[in-house]
């Protein structure tokens, strides 16, 4: 673990909470210390109040705030002397520290302070900081962890056993402070949960903190050199998506799932075994439940035996009061070493597969040092079903209705395209584009909204782009097949075959390996949905647009076709018919002005020359594609809609 701390960097702070917000940044940005808004920091200090007096004060990390990201806004100040008179108090049930937490704040509307925040303010030291560092935790949680620690610490660390975070963790500390023992200690290190340092300045609280981790991790080194690397392992695409489907049919919900890397076969049945008995530290079971799901080739069987295990679990807590969280697994191992996590979100499946990546290593060590005894099942039970947790759940509110869904989009480098890749990404889904055209990577260029650069004419490279996806984020839910091309107009009797051939190459056929390609995924997505982007040439064809018209019109068969195909296994098919769609590269001001003449007509009067006499935009053929996508048309399929304005020729 690298000490990096940097003077010159620290120098540029400016006042005592500035030197906190470095030095919090140093421990937030190594993940060996701590993960997606785990552990806290504080800093003690004066402020002058309205009335001129000098009041102790406590900064304390915000509850929901990361430490490796986060500035002076992520600390909320409290009133230290309120804080250190609820320590004195014998009994505070969780939700009324809370709420007297809250009554110390200098400014009511700041956010929740951390819930050890009355433990911060015990320390009688400027700056302290907490961590759950990997090294010292799998040690902790290794079999004899305490005699362990002992060993490679001695007597200037503090061990304490493990105590729910809170009250509880509060007044264990104040015994603990006053204690002997603390007038040596360089830091207290908690069993199963993390460490605490402290000091007078920001460095040397930060520098304790390492130099403790430091030592756990060569202690390992020691012991065990290296782990076996994992190869990356292949697994088979429909495999996943059949596991994300099933996860997703447990939770109730459209789930997303990351590959997190995986293991050695050799560990498995190890690992399997070690799993079973508690979590790296104890928030990682809010993260991701107690246990993993363990599959083989049967996922749908493996992930119904993780929620009879899981219902077991919960029930072994005789609490008639208890409401038992959805039954899916936060993560799985598979049978080839692969390992995928699941969340509701894209975020939520980053913070599970980042935790249990850390969890692996770290039974994969302890397999090595005689074997993992993490938290008791009912203390795990405890923090996953805390009352301080599920009220967080309840806070929560309603989520955008297209969350968790995996869309792919062909074509989508610009106008109707680009327009339905945003409007699926703002309605939540997680999108990807395929296109040949470079400039999609201008829009769709970060995780969750991607883009694969790809010749849809291609089965073999569209095949690979879609598997792609679905090892990328775990299934696919949405398919919008847009590409298209419209070759300069030419009477039958002059059309070359080039055009012609390219317009079905293009307009037809590449849409049929699309699909083609997307069916076997599409078939373990929640309530699957593919939308064609027709024209309203297939209803009212022009003269000169054979190839166009034709391909068109071949398109919204192939959607018939397929509605009533995939209509048993839930599979919605539908097409869109746009027309007199001009903000798209098609359509150049030159060229509008040229039409419009044509017409007699302005360039404004000629946007608007249908029923409605209203311009139509790209997003509104994106809304109506993404009200096909989500439950607004969850009983239609084979249907075409007209978004053209209204056309005299089509009514």
């Amino acid at each position: 673990m690298d000490n990096l701390w940097n003077e010159a960097e620290a120098a540029k702070a400016g006042t005592g909470l500035d030197l906190r917000v470095y030095s919090s940044r140093l421990i937030g940005s190594d993940p060996a210390l701590v993960l997606h808004g785990g552990g806290n920091t504080s800093y003690k200090g004066t402020v002058t109040d309205r009335f001129g007096a000098e009041r102790p004060v406590i900064w304390v990390k915000a509850s929901g705030f990361d430490l490796g990201t986060m500035g002076a806004e992520g600390f909320t100040a409290l009133d230290l002397p309120a804080l250190l008179a609820l320590a004195e108090l014998e009994i505070l049930s969780d939700s009324d520290m809370v709420a007297e937490v809250k009554r110390a704040r200098l400014d009511p509307q700041a956010a929740a302070a951390s819930i050890e925040a009355i433990v911060h303010a015990l320390f009688p030291a400027a700056y302290v900081d907490h961590s759950h560092a990997d090294g010292v935790l799998t040690v902790s949680n290794s079999l004899n962890g305490t005699a362990l620690l002992r060993e490679i610490y001695g007597p200037r660390v503090m061990i304490l056993p493990y105590v729910k975070p809170g009250f509880d963790l509060a007044r264990q500390m104040r015994e603990a402070l006053l204690s002997p023992a603390f007038a040596q200690a360089e830091a207290i290190i908690l069993e199963h949960h993390g460490v605490f340092t402290w000091g007078d300045t920001a460095r040397e609280s930060y520098e304790r903190m390492v130099e403790i981790c430091a030592r756990a991790e060569t202690w390992l080194a020691g012991r065990i050199p290296s782990l076996p690397a994992s190869q990356r392992i292949e697994t088979d695409p429909v495999l996943i998506a059949r596991l994300r489907g099933a996860a997703s049919r447990l939770a109730g919900r459209a789930l997303v799932s990351r590959p997190v890397a995986g293991v050695p076969v050799a560990e498995i049945a190890d690992i399997t075994r070690l799993s079973r008995h508690g979590t790296l530290t104890p928030e990682h079971v809010i993260h991701n439940k107690p246990f993993p799901a363990i599959v083989d080739d049967e996922p749908e069987t493996a992930l119904e035996d993780f929620a009879a295990e899981y219902r077991a679990y919960v029930a072994r807590a005789d609490d008639a009061g208890l409401t038992p969280l959805p039954p899916h697994p936060h993560w799985a191992l598979l049978a080839d070493g692969a390992v995928r996590s699941f969340g509701p979100t894209l975020a939520r499946a980053r913070i599970s597969a980042d935790v249990a990546a850390a969890n692996l290593k770290a039974l994969r060590y302890s397999s090595r040092l005689g074997g993992w005894q993490g938290l008791a099942e009912g203390d795990l039970r405890a923090l996953e079903y805390w009352e301080l947790e599920q009220a967080k759940l309840r806070a929560q509110g309603a989520l955008p209705p297209l969350v968790g869904k995996i869309a792919v989009v062909g074509g989508c480098a610009t106008g109707i395209g680009r327009a339905t890749a945003e409007a699926l990404r703002d309605r939540g889904a997680v999108v990807v584009g395929l296109d040949i055209n470079p400039a999609v990577k201008d829009h769709m260029n970060r995780p969750g909204y991607d883009s694969i650069l790809v010749e849809l004419t291609d089965e073999v490279k569209v095949r690979a782009a879609v598997q792609q996806v679905v090892a990328d984020y775990g299934g696919l839910d949405i398919l919008v097949s847009n590409v298209g091309i419209f070759r300069a107009g030419a009477n039958i009797e002059l059309l070359e075959d080039a055009a012609w051939d390219a317009s079905l190459a293009v307009n037809l056929t590449s849409h049929r390996k699309l699909l083609k390609q997307a069916i076997p995924f599409l078939r373990h997505g929640v309530d699957p949905s593919v939308v064609l982007i027709g024209s309203r040439n297939v209803p009212a064809p022009g003269a000169g647009a054979a190839a166009y018209s034709v391909s068109k019109a071949g398109l919204t068969q192939l959607m018939r076709v397929a509605a009533l195909e995939l209509a048993p296994e839930g599979i919605r098919v539908n097409a869109i018919h746009p027309d007199g769609v001009f903000d798209t590269d098609l359509w150049t001001p030159e060229a509008l002005a040229t039409s419009a003449r044509r017409y007699g007509l302005t360039v404004e009067q000629y946007k608007a020359r249908n029923l409605m006499r209203t311009e139509v935009t790209s997003k509104d053929v994106a809304r109506a594609v993404a009200a096909l996508a989500d439950a607004t048309f969850s009983r239609t399929t084979g249907a075409q809609i007209p978004v053209d304005g209204g056309n005299d020729r089509v009514v």
